[in-house]
């Protein structure tokens, strides 16, 4: 048994009939088990996680849940306009944030020789925006503008715009500059050069990413109203420090289903866009 222990760790040589010498492949898994395993113990103990004190605990979890079934329709009526909020604010948030994205996402790709300073510079301050997220910006723009569905949809702005543009730089890096370069050759501007050759070959994957940044702000408007940006997360906030389960479970129904059905729709539009 010690054997193929040692074994899993050291791979065997053998020799052949013709006195060649053949050894096994190095296995890493055991030593990345190892190190995960260690890593896993390292990352209880800083945060002082208990997996006991979870599952000792979970009963207390599944009686709220309980507790939210069935919903309280009633209070349904409730619910509608800061649903409609939410949807507002990731729509709203999504067209300003991608909108702003196109026109300075051709200006990071690689392909445009601008030079190297530029464009790590302007990459990296995109970089720094894109590491803190959407409720953060809501709190810090609520202090700002106010609590309310504006600071909700500028955080929601800033946060679509860091992605879309990392997104669409990336895509823009892979396109042919062959049509470009041709059209500049002519000395037409550098503007009608990227409108006539660059933007048809990413228009589809554009149009893609605009599907995605509202799916996940639909997400991300949700919890906002935890720090008094408006929407369905005032509700959810609210409503569970009541105790109200029961309207918690209207609203996170509704939640939900509006998610599903935005994620069926946005998969309808992308698959049509990959085939035409």
């Amino acid at each position: 048994m010690l054997k193929d222990l040692l074994h899993i760790f050291y791979p065997n040589s053998y020799e052949l009939k013709d006195g060649t010498k053949v050894k096994e492949k190095f296995n890493y898994t055991p030593y990345l088990v190892i190190l995960f395993a260690v890593l896993i113990l390292l990352c209880t103990r800083i945060t002082n996680f208990h997996i006991t004190e979870f599952f000792s605990r979970f009963s207390k979890f599944m009686e709220m849940i309980l507790r939210m079934i069935p919903p309280k329709w009633s209070f349904w009526d409730k619910v509608r306009h800061p649903l409609m909020v939410t949807i507002t604010m990731s729509l709203l948030g999504t067209i300003f944030g991608c909108a702003l994205a196109l026109p300075i996402s051709f200006y990071l790709g690689n392909n445009f020789k601008f030079p190297k300073i530029y464009l790590s510079a302007h990459k990296g301050v995109l970089s720094v925006l894109r590491t803190l997220p959407s409720i953060v910006y809501a709190q810090l723009i609520s202090i700002i503008v106010g609590a309310g569905t504006l600071a909700g949809t500028i955080s929601l702005s800033i946060f679509t715009f860091t992605i879309c543009v990392k997104m669409m730089y990336e895509q823009i890096d892979t396109v042919d500059m062959g049509p470009y370069e041709a059209l500049e050759s002519t000395g037409a501007s550098k503007l009608r050069c990227i409108i006539k050759s660059i933007f048809p070959q990413v228009k589809g994957y554009y149009l893609s990413t605009v599907l995605y940044c509202f799916e996940t702000n639909i997400r991300s408007a949700a919890i906002l109203g935890y720090v008094g940006a408006g929407g369905i997360g005032t509700q959810i906030s609210t409503q569970l420090g009541w105790r109200n389960y029961g309207n918690v479970g209207i609203i996170l129904l509704s939640l939900v289903i509006l998610v599903v059905v935005i994620e069926a729709v946005s998969r309808y539009f992308r698959r049509r866009l990959a085939d035409g």
